[in-house]
């Protein structure tokens, strides 16, 4: 059978083999161009499209890490059916500024997909992620991170295809971790994971981004081997949604609970103390479940309406 090399923006990668480029989506303002790194592993022999992405948000650079050591370290193209297409740097915008969103227009990249030709900075970036990226893959994996204290953990997105969802959850199922179901849309299989830590690389959550990408390539069949377990973060069991806890007060955050932790619902798992040391808000568990992250952003002092829990609980049946 006749394996043609994969071409996309300015590479032409031949089977078996490893190749680097540039996709243009962007001018800055002295015209030169804004462009997305691309890893492509063509492997020797033909099989799905793998889309392996990361730095969708500037802070978080695990997912970058985890691109270079699957691309780089781990996978010998000559042993792979199919392709992995990776970018590991998704908006390159909030990544040279190290902040969440972009900054030329303050949107959240992940919040405007599928983005427009026509629209502002994100827009344009989201369509051209959709076009050139999106469109070519089978499969998708998008790494996100959060800050710490969490647990790492994938997200599922239940979407109106009977199929698809089922190849998401299979993907997630290979991946190996916590897994969170979360009411939004995708019309490719595919899984969100959230790994640990942000501006920083965290070793435990690297091994496992890079263990569970390698078990849903093994789980696709494009490569050789069996699923390896999960062993340097903790999974928690079953099919889990999440709820978030914002607070009415402000003050700084104390963790009765912590992360993995069992929550029992009307019992405190945090509290808020006021400068003067005296709690001014108590934070019972909406569920019965366990503490999934603290998603402090800022600092462990919050103010009104600040998010400061995800609680995972289980799935109604």
């Amino acid at each position: 059978m006749n394996h043609p090399d994969y071409v996309i923006a300015d590479l032409s990668v031949p089977p078996g083999t490893l190749g680097r480029g540039r996709l243009p989506v962007a001018w800055e303002r002295d015209g030169s161009p804004v462009e997305l790194p691309l890893l492509v592993a063509h492997g020797a022999r033909p099989g799905p499209t793998l889309l392996l992405t990361a730095g969708m948000h500037g802070l978080e650079v695990g997912g970058c890490e985890v691109v270079r050591q699957v691309l780089r370290e781990r996978l010998d193209p000559a042993q792979l059916s199919g392709t992995v297409l990776a970018c590991p740097v998704l908006n390159p915008f909030a990544f040279r500024a190290a902040e969440m969103s972009t900054p030329e227009d303050e949107l959240n990249l992940n919040r405007v997909f599928p983005g427009s030709p026509t629209g502002l900075t994100s827009h344009r970036l989201a369509h051209a992620i959709m076009a050139e990226l999106t469109a070519r893959a089978d499969y998708l994996i998008d790494l996100h991170s959060n800050v710490v204290p969490a647990l790492a953990f994938t997200i599922v997105k239940p979407t109106a295809s009977a199929e698809v969802e089922a190849a998401s959850r299979r993907l997630a199922e290979a991946f190996g971790l916590t897994t969170i179901e979360m009411r939004l849309a995708l019309g490719k299989p595919g899984v969100t994971i959230e790994l640990i830590g942000t501006r920083t690389l965290e070793p435990a959550s690297i091994e496992a981004g890079v263990r569970g990408t390698l078990n849903v390539l093994r789980t696709l069949g494009m490569l050789a081997g069996e699923r390896e377990p999960q062993t340097t973060v903790q999974v928690l069991p079953g099919r889990l949604t999440r709820t978030e806890v914002t607070v009415s007060r402000g003050g700084l955050l104390h963790q009765l609970v912590p992360v993995g932790g069992r929550v029992e619902r009307g019992v405190p798992f945090a509290h808020l103390r006021d400068p003067w040391g005296d709690v001014v808000e108590a934070l019972p568990s909406p569920v019965d479940g366990w503490v999934l992250a603290y998603p402090l952003r800022q600092s462990q002092a919050v103010l009104t309406g600040n998010y400061v829990a995800f609680l995972a609980f289980p799935v109604e049946a």
